[in-house]
């Protein structure tokens, strides 16, 4: 079956695409179409719709609006060796994201792909004014 390697593997494919994708997974991908590539990963959770890859490197969540889905609901990392074309990654500091025309509040820095509801987007959370945290979502 596919790509059955280890879900502790690095990734090969390391690219965010804002309000997309990250390491080669989109949001809106279905599930049997990640599973084959990158096997079944670590189910996090009974339900079994947050799954972990490459040794929780990345964070696939097939949840949505409180309910279990077949395809990409969101994406969460935490690894620096992800980054966009433009260098932005787990460690990058507030000040650097202003050139990506984030809005700030808090802990959170936020770019939205589009004004509709559950329009796709990236949630930055900054700890200790660098990003901790890159989610790509559904919003």
């Amino acid at each position: 079956m596919g790509g059955s390697g280890s879900s502790s593997a690095q990734p090969k494919n390391r690219l965010i695409v804002l309000g997309e994708s990250v390491g080669g997974i989109s949001l809106g991908e279905p599930r049997t179409s990640v599973e084959k590539l990158f096997g079944r990963g670590k189910s996090m959770e009974r339900e079994g719709g947050v799954v972990s890859y490459f040794g929780g490197r990345l964070v696939v969540i097939y949840w949505f609006h409180d309910q279990l889905t077949r395809r990409v609901e969101a994406l969460v990392t935490r690894w620096s060796g992800f980054r966009t074309r433009s260098g932005v990654r787990i460690g990058t500091s507030r000040q650097a994201l202003r050139a990506l025309r984030v809005t700030c509040r808090g802990g959170e820095c936020n770019l939205a792909a589009g004004r509709l509801p559950d329009a796709p987007g990236t949630i930055f959370t900054m700890r200790h004014g660098k990003v901790g945290q890159i989610d790509i979502l559904y919003s």
